[in-house]
C-alpha cells in the first residue's frame, strides 16, 4: 500500500471511530442504555489514542524533513 493510501485509510478509520462514538452516545442517552454510553467512551478513547499517534507522527516527519 502506498503512503498516501495508508494515510487516507488511517484518517477514514479515525472518522469512523468518532462517528461510532457519537452514535453510541446519542443512542445511549436516548434509550438510557448505559452499555452504549460506555461503548461510546471506548470508541472516543480509541479515537484520541490513534489520532494523537497520527498527528504526532506527522509533526515528527516534518521536523526531520526541515532539518535535512
Amino acid at each position: 500500500m502506498n503512503p498516501v493510501a495508508a494515510k487516507i485509510t488511517k484518517w477514514l478509520a479515525l472518522l469512523a471511530l468518532i462517528c461510532l462514538a457519537i452514535t453510541c452516545y446519542a443512542m445511549g442517552n436516548a434509550s438510557g442504555a448505559i452499555a452504549l454510553v460506555i461503548l461510546g467512551f471506548v470508541f472516543e478513547g480509541a479515537f484520541w489514542l490513534f489520532g494523537h499517534k497520527l498527528v504526532s507522527r506527522k509533526k515528527s516527519e516534518r521536523s526531520q524533513s526541515q532539518t535535512s
